[in-house]
């Protein structure tokens, strides 16, 4: 699928990063970059994305300019020839993302009867002080609790 280029001008920085903001909720646009031209403090919106999702951006983005009385100007070239979109607009591709190595686990050899149920070697079954020796079970009394009377020591 081509992509379409989406021009929105508008006068001022603080209305261009509003106008950008509602084109990318409007629509499912990439937004390119925002370039300060020459004079008046104008600020050009430039977004890529496919025909209709443009069109739609722009629509929105020029509308709300013209309400706040700063658009200057608008143009979508739906499907730009070969070099246009290319030396126009330079995409920066996304960063990598480093992925967050995982903790490894420490293997204990628990020797359960059936190999499909893996029974675990600490089972916590008091919901108060989370001690695995604690008799009481989730639900009983809490004075049946190792730690009952500890409440609120350090």
């Amino acid at each position: 699928m081509k992509q379409s280029l989406g021009l929105l001008e508008v006068s001022g920085l603080a209305l261009a990063i509003s106008c950008a903001d509602v084109m990318a909720k409007a629509a499912s646009i990439t937004l390119v970059g925002l370039e300060k031209t020459n004079g008046s403090g104008w600020t050009v919106i430039k977004i890529i994305g496919d025909v209709a999702s443009v069109q739609a951006a722009i629509s929105t983005g020029a509308s709300l300019a013209d309400q706040k009385n700063g658009l200057v100007a608008q143009k979508v070239i739906s499907r730009p020839g070969e070099g246009i979109l290319s030396h126009s607009v330079t995409v920066q591709p996304e960063p990598v993302s480093e992925s967050i190595p995982a903790v490894p686990q420490e293997e204990t050899s628990v020797e359960s009867s059936s190999p499909e149920a893996p029974q675990h070697a600490e089972l916590i079954s008091c919901n108060l002080c989370l001690d695995p020796a604690c008799p009481r079970q989730k639900g009983e009394p809490r004075s049946l609790c190792l730690h009952s009377g500890k409440r609120g020591e350090a």
